[in-house]
């Protein structure tokens, strides 16, 4: 299933989150599309395929003391046309 994920991070921990970054690696059974920074926003967003909630609990739980991490689910606009 595809996820589109957004991090807010406190502007104070900027340092441990980029460090976090350096060494993070995502479960192996989550394929990474895209990886962004919106810049001046304190943000990340990340959009992948994760196959259950366990692999969205590996992702966030890591980043969770620097800031919030929010999930959704996703389709191509393609797919939603079909599907209407």
């Amino acid at each position: 299933m595809l996820f589109v994920m957004w991090y807010e991070f406190d502007p104070d921990h900027t340092t441990q989150v980029i460090e976090l970054w350096k060494s993070f690696k995502f479960p192996p059974e989550v394929k990474v599309l895209h990886r962004y920074l919106l810049i001046g926003r304190h943000m990340s967003a990340a959009i992948f395929e994760a196959p259950n909630e366990e692999s969205l609990l590996k992702i966030t739980l890591p980043f969770s003391s620097f800031g919030v991490a929010h999930i959704v689910p996703a389709m191509t606009i393609e797919d939603a046309i079909k599907q209407m």
